[in-house]
């Protein structure tokens, strides 16, 4: 078994099998352009989101997908929902999908966050990956859980085709594990509401080959 740069043994593929991922954040609520943090809330799509779902949802359904899984929450579910339906798909919770605990965060303004929390917010804005957040968790056990979400998902799907619907953070925090990369390159990429990126695993290997892909939602 190989180990990548982050001393991470890569997942046990069988040769000349190809696993695909196609790893969806879900798409936009009302707190992603106001500025709040919805953390763990059960917010749910605003119209623009459902719109952007339903575009990339059509991209997705001549695919020949075998499951669909999803963050438990609203947002998450939502999305996943729309893409699973053209298929007949159950779309499958897991918690590790989660997004990550905001702690004293959640539900307040970006500029009632700085005022509280000037130091942590500063880093924050700039490399968060040793970033802890007040009353909650940690950016290093966001990107365990992911991982341990990815890694769990390629293994059960050796040789298909899955949808992953979550969050920015676990999202960056898996492709940062599929680069082989430290997650202090959180602020250099975009992963935009209702992107599409793929991973695939073949011969033994984890390969990104789509970032950030919003060519669907130019229709919108």
């Amino acid at each position: 078994m190989n180990t990548n740069a982050l001393g991470v043994s890569e997942l046990p593929v069988d040769a000349q099998v190809s696993t695909t991922l196609l790893l969806v954040r879900h798409g936009q609520t009302r707190s992603n352009v106001t500025g709040f943090y919805m953390g763990r809330s059960h917010e749910d799509l605003d119209e623009a989101g459902y719109a952007q779902v339903r575009s990339l949802s059509l991209r997705l359904a001549a695919l020949p997908l075998a499951s669909v899984y999803a963050s438990p929450l609203q947002r998450t579910r939502t999305t996943a929902e729309i893409i699973a339906k053209p298929h007949k798909l159950e779309v499958q919770e897991l918690d590790d999908l989660l997004e990550i605990n905001l702690g004293g965060w959640q539900g307040l303004h970006m500029d009632e966050v700085q005022k509280r929390w000037p130091e942590i917010w500063k880093q924050s804005r700039i490399d968060p990956s040793d970033v802890t957040f007040p009353g909650g968790e940690s950016f290093k056990q966001v990107g365990e859980r992911a991982v341990r979400a990815f890694r769990t998902i390629a293994s059960e799907n050796s040789g298909k085709q899955v949808v992953v619907v979550s969050h920015e953070i676990v999202i960056k925090q898996i492709i940062a594990y599929v680069l082989g990369v430290s997650t202090s390159i959180y602020r250099r990429f975009e992963i935009t509401n209702a992107s599409l990126n793929i991973v695939r695993l073949i011969d033994g290997k984890i390969r990104l080959v789509t970032l950030n892909d919003t060519s669907h939602l130019e229709v919108v």
